[in-house]
């Protein structure tokens, strides 16, 4: 977990992780040069599978500490998620049963609720399950949660976040390794992902980022079409981005993505929070 002045959400992530079903884990949390009182509230939870690194010095971003939490971990799997997520109390052991199970699969995600503020539902975030649907279409992108994301030690090792892919790491991270790998995602929601405003400037660096990334994959003509469909799709996708960042409805439009929360999916949720939250 990379954390940078998340002092006001930070609390309900470790109270997440700290009720895990499963309990043979340590989380490492790297302060990223935090300059509120992210630190204080970590060390004030008294639990030694706890370990807090503080990077006072600069805060270096995302893709940085994430291989650095990589190269700290010493279980054979590493699971993530964003210092202001909530883990539901089942994820843990889920993720390392099926694992244990699928030995094959080296990059394994779960199904997750998008919320807002102090618990409110937006959606579903959209998850297929099988390698061959995830990978379906690398031009766009891969339907797999970042925040969600359990998988082998060896396998981070071998395929480090670039400091190059800013704003979609995790994309131009599967986008790499699909061909050599194997994904899966349980259809099972167990975490809670946070979203914040959408901002149309995140949107263009991912987009241009991941663009610059199928570019650089390019080395046969099946690589080479799938630059061209990603440039297409993604223009045309910055446009709309555009349009709707000058007409001030772009959150609203980005939202229609987000799959439907059934009753049982809300309420599965509620349940979480309030035992978090509480």
């Amino acid at each position: 977990m990379s954390a940078y002045n998340a002092s006001g959400t930070i609390s309900l992530a470790l109270r997440s992780i700290l009720t895990q079903t499963y309990q043979n884990w340590e989380l490492i949390v790297v302060d990223d040069g935090s300059t509120d009182r992210t630190a204080e509230v970590v060390l004030q939870v008294k639990d030694s599978r706890i370990r807090l690194i503080r990077e006072p010095s600069a805060n270096m971003g995302l893709v940085s500490r994430l291989n650095q939490c990589v190269r700290l971990a010493r279980g054979q799997y590493v699971a993530r998620m964003d210092a202001d997520d909530v883990a539901y109390p089942q994820r843990l052991e889920r993720q390392v049963q099926f694992l244990e199970v699928h030995r094959d699969i080296d990059l394994l995600g779960t199904g997750a609720v998008i919320f807002k503020g102090a618990g409110e539902i937006i959606g579903r975030y959209p998850t297929a399950s099988s390698h061959e649907a995830i990978c379906r279409r690398p031009w766009w992108g891969f339907p797999l949660a970042h925040p969600t994301w359990m998988g082998k030690r060896t396998w981070f090792l071998d395929h480090p976040y670039s400091e190059q892919d800013v704003r979609c790491e995790d994309q131009a991270l599967l986008l790499q390794s699909f061909s050599c790998s194997r994904f899966a995602a349980l259809e099972e929601v167990l975490l809670g992902y946070r979203m914040v405003e959408i901002s149309a400037g995140k949107l263009v660096k991912g987009r241009l980022n991941y663009c610059c990334r199928l570019l650089r994959q390019v080395n046969d003509m099946p690589s080479a079409m799938t630059f061209m469909q990603g440039i297409v799709v993604h223009s045309l996708a910055f446009g709309r981005d555009l349009l709707l960042d000058v007409s001030g409805s772009l959150n609203r439009w980005s939202r229609r993505s987000f799959q439907v929360a059934n009753d049982q999916v809300r309420s599965d949720w509620q349940v979480v929070w309030r035992s978090i939250a509480s």
